[in-house]
């Protein structure tokens, strides 16, 4: 019997299957981590594609404050913004999540109901980003009016400011969740 034991018979394919049990434990996580660094990637190149059309967006609108009409030409076709809130259930919600609330809409004149320019359109649909895929754009514009802090007594002035707010939806995704969020605000102030 004590000879049995020291019989090497076999131990070479007990280490050649210990070691490919470690070998396919290694390359399964070394997998995972590729799932995951790809999943990483899609979602980063998402938010960049959201990120540069909401900021193309908001140029239309700085560019507007930078000509003659400066304050005034920065607004929405009041239809559109109508027809939005009405049918619009994504647009209305969004909203009604703006802070701060006690805001007034701003429409422009020059924004007629047949206007398709994208700085009327409060929503615009399958607009295609640089990473070739397709965005919803929201858009709001409203009047923001704030007490100036009092250097004499009251009644303090007020100011108002123009905050232009674009919401970047993925629709390629089911509920179009938000991609990107940003806000910028015009005064009404001299400009040199």
């Amino acid at each position: 019997m004590p000879t049995r034991l020291h019989q090497e018979q076999g131990q070479g394919m007990i280490e050649m299957i210990l070691a490919i049990t470690v070998i396919t434990i290694a390359v399964l996580a070394l997998m995972a981590s590729y799932d995951e660094a790809f999943f990483s990637l899609h979602s980063s190149a998402r938010k960049t594609a959201a990120a540069s059309l909401a900021e193309s967006q908001l140029e239309l609108y700085s560019a507007l404050y930078s000509s003659q009409s400066a304050f005034s030409s920065i607004g929405l076709s009041s239809t559109e913004v109508t027809t939005a809130k009405a049918s619009d259930t994504y647009y209305s919600t969004d909203e009604s999540s703006l802070t701060p609330s006690n805001t007034t809409e701003v429409s422009n004149a020059s924004c007629t109901s047949t206007s398709t320019l994208p700085q009327c359109m409060p929503v615009q649909t399958n607009v295609v980003g640089t990473d070739g895929k397709k965005y919803r754009i929201e858009t709001f514009v409203r009047d923001v009016s704030q007490s100036l802090t009092c250097t004499t007594t009251p009644p303090c002035p007020t100011t108002t400011e123009r905050d232009v707010t674009v919401i970047v939806r993925d629709p390629n995704v089911s509920g179009s969740p938000k991609v990107y969020t940003v806000t910028a605000a015009f005064d009404q102030g001299p400009r040199s």
